[in-house]
C-alpha cells in the first residue's frame, strides 16, 4: 500500500472519529499518555488508559475513547506509520474541532512522543490541560 493511501486511511479514521465526537454530550475531555511508546509498556499502558477514563466517567466527564467500539487503534497499528504521521492524520484534526475542551495527561506522558506532541497541540489551542493523579493505578 502507498504511503498516500495509508494517509487516506488515517484521514477517513479521523472523519468518522469525528462523526462520533460529535454525536457526545458537550463538553468532552480527552486523555493523553504513552501507549506505544513510553510509560510502562504497551499492555500497562492501555489498562491505565482504560482506569482513567473510567475514573474520570465516575466523575462526570464525557470522555472521548479511542478505545471502545470501534477498531480505530488496530487499523492505525497496522498501517505501521511512524508516529508523527498518526498524530498528524488521525490525532490533529479530531483535537482540532474545538469539541474537546479538556486533555488530561496521564504520568509519564513526558516520556511519549505522541503525548509529548498532544500536549504541545492542546496548549496552542488553548485546550485546558489537567495531569491524572498516579493513585488513580493504585491497588
Amino acid at each position: 500500500m502507498e504511503l498516500g493511501e495509508k494517509h487516506k486511511i488515517l484521514q477517513q479514521l479521523a472523519a468518522i472519529a469525528i462523526e462520533r465526537l460529535k454525536e457526545l454530550p458537550q463538553p468532552v475531555v480527552r486523555v493523553s499518555g504513552p501507549l506505544t511508546s513510553g510509560g510502562y509498556g504497551y499492555d500497562e499502558n492501555h489498562r491505565r488508559f482504560l482506569v482513567a477514563q473510567e475514573k474520570l466517567r465516575e466523575q462526570g466527564y464525557t470522555v472521548f475513547d479511542y478505545f471502545e467500539g470501534h477498531h480505530d487503534e488496530s487499523q492505525i497499528v497496522a498501517l505501521e506509520l511512524p508516529w508523527e504521521e498518526v498524530m498528524e492524520y488521525y490525532h490533529r484534526p479530531i483535537m482540532a474541532t474545538g469539541l474537546i475542551q479538556t486533555v488530561f495527561m496521564m504520568p509519564k506522558w513526558e516520556t511519549s512522543h505522541g503525548a509529548t506532541w498532544e500536549y504541545k497541540f492542546a496548549e496552542e489551542l488553548r485546550l485546558t490541560i489537567k495531569d491524572v493523579p498516579e493513585e488513580w493505578f493504585e491497588g
